[in-house]
């Protein structure tokens, strides 16, 4: 009798999930609110995340400049004392990228008083949206059960919502322009190409160089598929390049007035100006290194001018190498290390449809992107957020067709296949329970200095001076939009000539002296006496 209730059961189960699945904006919306769901029930383990590397701090410079009413800030009487990564000083003060990923932090901030809250959205969104894009691409069932596995793969427990990095919102943007292609092009949904522009602007505000690939291959893929179609070629393209150009118009303009804002120059982005200031190499192989700038720190020269540049030549001496080490990276972080699901995404079929050649085609574009790039993580390579898990379904529906002997091996491989990344998601969720939640070395130094700083009465005044050993990855001088008004201001110790006007201007603060690298960090008072002489 029990073994009559549980067919019985499955077979309700699957019924109510492709009753789901059927319904595609039900669907995304049950993505977006799981996603939300269970990150926000996992929060007594792992808490909201703490900032650490040099990009996530200048990404929440540009959310509370945002928050403020303000596109940028004007540059401090004393700003060489603030000096800091990835952050333009001159001509404004302000985060040298751009603009998207600090507007979705200013979101969280201004709503809800925690940056974090628009990374967590921006995550359940970007799974929703992923969902959506499948839709266009795939069968219901087979869509909804990408966009689950999207969610616990990519969702809830990596980096990309666990800090201020990145990633969901580039991946947004390539969805959602993938995504209106087949929607355009079989069914003749023709303003969708308004939602193909939007992705094309939000990525060309988050990462300009994808931007630039996923136009290109785009425009190259959606008039080869409505020529396939031979279906009144000039008037779909006529009817898809208004609008389309119209919201491409609007975000120029738009990017146009910030960069002129920030740099004075509608044409220079924020951070080509920061990089003509401070960087020596470009982040893209074969370019030479330039002159070495005038660093008014050394923890700015040993990053840029020694660090960076051996890291750029590294990458340019052993190109082959690090393009196999990314395309691992890129493998790992979306399906994680397990070979078994490789020949998914390389089955040697061959590409019948014309869905299967272009989700090739852009794959293919994609990866040959990430060539000349010197250094990489894997938000560079949001683009395959939606494209991979295109492929693996693409792959995986041919799969479950494979019945030698008339026995479904196909099928019961493609389940096992599928179900590893459940069990991954099981097995790193166990990893917190055990060991809790990683918080970086800065962060678990910083905080009691700051908890210290707060108790005292007042507004304090941080300058940091660090040791010649100092690791150039672990940044302490940080500030908010408006450093005049910030209960906390933190600063580099310069000269005792540079000091003492620095130190008078905030007369109305207490001095600290801040050591960083001794063990545990010291804070004392500052010395004044010693800027008398």
């Amino acid at each position: 009798m029990q073994q009559a209730r549980a067919p019985g059961l499955a077979a309700r189960l699957l019924a109510k999930y492709l009753w789901l699945a059927n319904k595609p904006l039900l669907a995304c919306a049950f993505i977006f609110v799981l996603t939300l769901g269970l990150r926000m029930a996992l929060l007594p383990w792992l808490h909201v995340p703490k900032p650490a590397v040099h990009d996530e701090l200048s990404y929440l410079l540009a959310a509370d400049t945002f928050a403020s009413g303000r596109l940028t800030n004007p540059p401090h009487k004393y700003w060489e004392h603030f000096e800091t990564f990835h952050v333009l000083q001159q001509p404004t003060y302000a985060s040298k990228y751009q603009p998207m990923q600090g507007l979705v932090l200013a979101f969280g901030q201004k709503l809800f008083g925690l940056p974090w809250a628009g990374v967590l959205l921006s995550s359940a969104l970007m799974c929703a949206v992923i969902c959506w894009t499948l839709q266009g691409w795939l069968s219901p069932g087979m869509a909804l059960f990408g966009g689950l596995l999207v969610m616990l793969r990519i969702g809830i427990l990596t980096y990309w919502v666990n800090s201020y990095w990145g990633g969901c919102v580039p991946a947004i943007a390539v969805a959602l322009t993938i995504g209106a292609i087949p929607r355009i092009v079989r069914h003749r949904q023709y303003l969708h190409s308004v939602t193909l522009a939007v992705g094309l602007a939000i990525l060309g505000n988050s990462r300009p160089y994808e931007a630039v690939v996923l136009a290109l291959s785009a425009v190259v893929a959606l008039v080869w598929w409505l020529w396939r179609t031979r279906t009144g070629l000039r008037v779909s393209l006529l009817r898809v390049a208004a609008p389309a150009v119209a919201v491409l118009v609007v975000t120029a303009a738009g990017m146009a007035y910030y960069n002129y804002r920030l740099t004075g120059n509608p044409l220079t982005l924020p951070y080509q100006a920061h990089d003509r200031q401070y960087d020596m190499v470009s982040m893209f192989a074969w370019s030479k290194a330039g002159a070495q700038p005038v660093y008014r720190h050394e923890v700015m020269r040993k990053f840029w001018a020694v660090w960076h540049v051996d890291q750029v030549n590294t990458a340019n001496g052993a190109m082959a190498e690090v393009f196999r080490l990314k395309l691992w990276a890129v493998y790992d972080f979306f399906f994680g290390l397990w070979p078994l699901l490789i020949p998914p995404l390389i089955w040697p079929y061959a590409l019948k449809s014309t869905e299967e050649r272009l989700t090739v085609f852009f794959l293919i574009a994609f990866i040959l992107a990430l060539v000349p790039i010197t250094g990489f993580a894997p938000h560079y390579a949001a683009a395959f957020a939606c494209l991979a898990y295109l492929r693996f379904f693409q792959t995986l529906s041919r799969l479950v067709k494979w019945n030698p002997g008339e026995k479904p091996w196909g099928f019961a491989v493609a389940v096992f296949l599928v179900t590893l990344i459940p069990y991954q998601f099981g097995a790193e969720l166990g990893r917190v329970f055990r060991n809790g939640e990683y918080v970086p070395p800065l962060a678990r130094a910083r905080d009691p200095i700051v908890q210290t700083l707060e108790k005292q009465p007042g507004r304090q005044l941080v300058l940091v001076r660090y040791s010649p050993t100092h690791d150039v990855h672990r940044e302490w001088v940080y500030n908010r939009a408006d450093i005049d008004a910030s209960q906390i201001v933190w600063a580099r110790e310069m000269t005792p000539e540079q000091d003492r006007p620095f130190i008078q201007y905030f007369h109305d603060r207490h001095a600290w002296l801040l050591e960083p690298d001794q063990t545990p960090p010291r804070l004392v008072p500052y010395d004044l006496s010693a800027l008398a002489k």
